[in-house]
């Protein structure tokens, strides 16, 4: 009797303790903020970002990242030309390395090496071919970066990034550039809402220390889809890491088009009849529409969940 009466209260206690679990799944575990510390006082300024958008007539994109980055560029090239806008007066570009993070472009040779820019969207032409002083020595509107997926959590590896800023800002014609940051998705299947945790976490202290205020929240968008039925058995991705070629990757296409696009030509994604690939009821797709809205409207939060 004695030990079914124990078996009993260790079970009890096992299933008290899981209905304690935190509502966001956390599994007990959160962001170790005492991380961020890192001796520099808050205070601390090395850059303010010119208010965006810069100008209200064109716009010119540079994406700098890795296979993140080209995650969110599938559908982008649709939905400008959807978009009705003179594409004459947009470009979008990337360059990308596969794992790269911040340390990858800050060691770049910038003068002898010849690099090759994708044309993303748009008809506006930029040089596509050149050393990286030469094809940054152009008249961008917006620099996007981003940090590595397996870094975006750690304080630590934003060290480089003061570096990172002087290349791209020094080497840039337009003195009103701005940079903008792609807070990426989580892909840590068991602790997605702790790694999350603190990619918000460093991106409000890089906005803090370097002034990266302009916020591509495509981590929270994917989040708040988590949150609905269009969740699948790979949590959206296709190898728990790279976004499914459907939704997922339309809704990576969405976010950065509503924060860095809509704002200068005022045209919205849900304006236009982009979609995406994939058997998606127009239903699925205006969920996908509100997961974007809400990351942009709360770029570090993910508190969204179908209604």
């Amino acid at each position: 009797m004695k030990i079914v009466k124990f078996l009993f209260l260790f079970c009890l206690s096992v299933l008290l303790s899981c209905s304690q679990e935190d509502p966001m799944d956390f599994h007990g575990r959160h962001f170790d903020y005492s991380t961020l510390e890192d001796g520099i006082p808050d205070s601390v300024r090395y850059h303010v970002n010119p208010e965006f958008p810069v100008r209200v007539d064109s716009l010119r994109v540079l994406a700098i990242g890795n296979s993140f980055t080209n995650d969110a560029m599938q559908y982008m090239n649709d939905m400008v030309e959807a978009s009705g806008i003179d594409n004459d007066r947009i470009c979008v570009y990337s360059l990308t390395e596969g794992s790269s993070d911040f340390d990858t472009w800050v060691g770049k040779d910038y003068v002898y090496t010849d690099f090759q820019l994708m044309k993303e969207a748009g008809k506006a032409e930029m040089k596509d071919r050149g050393s990286l002083e030469q094809l940054l020595g152009q008249n961008w509107d917006v620099i996007v970066i981003q940090q590595s997926s397996t870094l975006s959590y750690d304080w630590k590896s934003f060290a480089s990034l003061k570096t990172l800023q002087e290349k791209l800002l020094g080497n840039c014609t337009n003195p009103l550039v701005c940079l903008a940051f792609q807070l990426v998705w989580s892909h840590d299947k068991i602790e997605m809402p702790y790694v999350l945790e603190g990619n918000i976490a460093c991106c409000k202290k890089m906005m803090m220390r370097y002034g990266i205020d302009l916020i591509i929240p495509t981590g929270i968008a994917i989040q708040n889809a988590r949150n609905t039925r269009l969740n699948d058995d790979k949590y959206l991705t296709r190898d728990y890491w790279h976004l499914n070629k459907g939704i997922a990757r339309y809704i990576a296409t969405a976010t950065w088009f509503e924060t860095i696009i809509k704002p200068v030509f005022n045209v919205s994604m849900t304006d236009i009849a982009c979609v995406p690939n994939g058997d998606y009821t127009s239903d699925d797709i205006a969920l996908a529409r509100q997961c974007v809205t809400s990351a942009v409207a709360h770029p570090l939060e993910f508190n969204f969940y179908e209604e």
